[in-house]
């Protein structure tokens, strides 16, 4: 079992349509969501198109992106198998088997119920894959500043509502002919691998706010570098400046933009990422698959 069980083979150099987003914890609606679409062709990965909108949205613009191939989405895909037996406990009913009962179940459970069974819960444990990656991912069950709580609730039926017949979302289901794969991508991570810093990008206190952009702006800078840092492993990134301001003064739009570029990596080849079942862990089918490529580049 492996790569082979999704269908997966080593992409050829062909014109793709590739998408990430980024999405915040706000208990707001909408709340700030950033969508960066890009064209990977033989010669690298082109970024078409950066755009602010809210998760309530982002299921109808993926639809609209004829001909996408693969998009990666910077929010836990599924939750802990301890809290999702917790959630079937409580459901008087029997223990989820498959991703898809969970998020089934998730379509018709209010966001404050699920905030009051994860506040209940009392414990924020990890997903296998969020321990497995190179830096730790959060609980999705997080609710600290930010909260992950409300990101997972939303995120999980955003995926819900997205068409079966034209998206696959990776791991849980095999790859169809002419489906787009849905990655989930952790920036942290990508950016470690790719050899780039992870962290002091995301502060929001005004007092940061120069300091911030200058990290965001050395960040897309490193991003545009990184085929010559990695001996030309990693496809070359082309970013319009006319976006630039954007992902400077906004981390999320940055993470966006990280997401994409993971993601068309994995459509560049995918030997590039580990094999989700080459762990021997059959929790992934339920709890999920953090897509992080391999370590390709020295820190900075």
């Amino acid at each position: 079992m492996g790569f082979e069980k999704l269908n997966l083979t080593r992409s050829v150099p062909t014109e793709r349509l590739i998408a990430g987003a980024d999405c915040t914890g706000s208990k707001d609606m909408p709340n700030e969501t950033w969508l960066v679409v890009a064209t990977l062709t033989g010669t690298g990965v082109e970024v078409t198109q950066l755009s602010k909108i809210g998760i309530h949205t982002l299921a109808g613009e993926l639809s609209k992106l004829t001909n996408l191939h693969s998009v990666g989405l910077d929010f836990p895909f599924s939750l802990p198998r301890e809290f999702l037996n917790y959630l079937s406990d409580k459901a008087d009913r029997a223990p989820f088997q498959e991703w898809q009962e969970v998020v089934e179940h998730l379509v018709f459970m209010p966001l404050d119920m699920f905030q009051d069974l994860a506040h209940r819960f009392k414990k924020e444990p990890k997903r296998f894959t969020d321990k497995a990656t190179t830096v730790q991912g959060v609980s999705p069950l997080h609710r600290g500043n930010p909260s992950m709580v409300q990101m997972t609730w939303h995120g999980m039926r955003m995926l819900a509502s997205l068409n079966p017949d034209k998206f696959t979302i990776l791991p849980f289901h095999d790859s169809g002919p002419g489906h787009c794969n849905v990655l989930e991508i952790y920036p942290r991570t990508t950016l470690n691998c790719l050899g780039l810093p992870d962290t002091g990008y995301k502060s929001k206190e005004k007092k940061d706010k120069e300091k911030m952009q200058s990290t965001r702006h050395k960040l897309l800078q490193g991003l545009l570098s990184v085929r010559e840092k990695t001996k030309n492993i990693a496809p070359k990134l082309f970013f319009p400046q006319k976006f630039e301001h954007f992902v400077v003064d906004s981390d999320h739009a940055l993470d966006a933009l990280v997401a994409c570029y993971a993601t068309a990596m994995y459509a560049h080849d995918t030997t590039l990422f580990a094999d989700p079942f080459a762990c021997n862990n059959i929790d992934v089918l339920i709890e999920g698959w953090i897509f992080e490529p391999q370590k390709l580049a020295a820190p900075v």
